[in-house]
């Protein structure tokens, strides 16, 4: 009698699970009539070492924590830090746009010029003696240090004493976009998770709006002023204004947070490592793309954060749900 009812219980719960399954299923595809073909990926960019030269991919998958270019290696899960644990990036120190990052499998390996290769292993075994307090802007958070050989490495190609390399190990504790301070709403939710970006896990731009940008520059700029994670080919200019959700293929669901503002970083050439003297092309994006509600600072591109994760690819179809 037990056994009877316990197959019961069971056979209720699959039942359950199933029909809850269906029904989030079918709210699902009639959401989807509502999406709009707006284009297709035409370029794809992981940047495992924040404010370091990220990789061109031809595919990737899409986790909760960012675009990964390998099983282990996801987008900004390493950083830079001072002694103390703040992060530093381009907007300190410029020349970090000369630093190459490759993928190896569960390695990456950073090169400079004139320097030998400093490999890093997503792989490192969490020891709680080396997890270091991280901040990043307003966030204190966790990193698993990679030691002195990449501490000496990083310090004296920037030639600053002191600096740490962290690593968003699995497993650690990771930032939280929905506790992020903003001056306008923040529309990130619990569990919006990312290593050490900025904000969040994705940044998507779109190829007119670059095209947009350079008609009104005299240096024509790229994408690695900007540091997009995914690009969009087939939309009018800033089209990304108006997007509410963004789903590529058939399942890699988006949530549209706000749009990225934009700072000095622009400025610093990813050829020289030097910054602008006119400040271009961020200047020149004061003049087109501010908004009262997002302060001083112009917009370019959105921040986007991830609920359904997948493969995406080069060409693969992008939908829109508008606002």
């Amino acid at each position: 009698m037990v056994l009877e009812d316990e197959k019961v219980l069971f056979l209720a719960l699959a039942g359950g699970c199933l029909a809850k399954w269906v029904g989030l299923a079918w709210v699902r595809h009639q959401k989807k009539k509502r999406f709009q073909c707006i284009g297709h990926v035409s370029s794809l960019y992981c940047y495992p070492v924040k404010s370091c030269k990220g990789i061109s991919l031809k595919s990737g998958y899409c986790t909760r924590t960012g675009l990964s270019c390998s099983k282990t290696v996801r987008d900004r899960h390493w950083v830079v830090t001072r002694e103390n644990g703040d992060f530093v990036t381009q907007r300190q120190y410029p020349q970090m746009a000369l630093l190459t990052v490759s993928c190896h499998g569960d390695a990456i390996n950073v090169d400079a010029p004139g320097r030998k290769t400093l490999s890093l292993s997503s792989k490192q075994l969490v020891d709680k003696d080396h997890i270091r307090k991280i901040r990043v802007w307003d966030d204190h958070t966790v990193g698993l240090d990679c030691g002195d050989e990449a501490a000496a490495w990083i310090s004296e190609f920037l030639q600053e004493e002191g600096l740490r390399v962290g690593y968003s190990a699995p497993g650690l504790d990771k930032r939280d976009a929905s506790l992020a301070i903003k001056d306008w709403e923040n529309l990130a939710l619990p569990g919006d998770i990312c290593g050490y970006a900025d904000f969040c896990a994705y940044m998507i731009a779109t190829d007119s709006s670059l095209v947009d940008l350079n008609s009104q520059l005299e240096k024509p700029v790229t994408f690695q002023n900007f540091r997009p994670n995914i690009v969009v080919a087939g939309t009018p200019p800033f089209d990304e204004d108006n997007w509410q959700e963004v789903c590529i293929g058939d399942k890699v669901y988006f949530r549209c947070l706000d749009p990225c503002t934009r700072c000095t970083l622009t400025t610093v050439d990813p050829n020289t490592g030097v910054k602008d003297k006119d400040r271009q092309p961020l200047e020149t994006l004061k003049k087109i793309r501010c908004f009262p509600v997002y302060g001083a600072s112009p917009c370019f591109g959105v921040n986007m954060a991830l609920d359904s994760p997948g493969d995406v690819k080069i060409g693969d179809p992008v939908y829109a749900l508008l606002k």
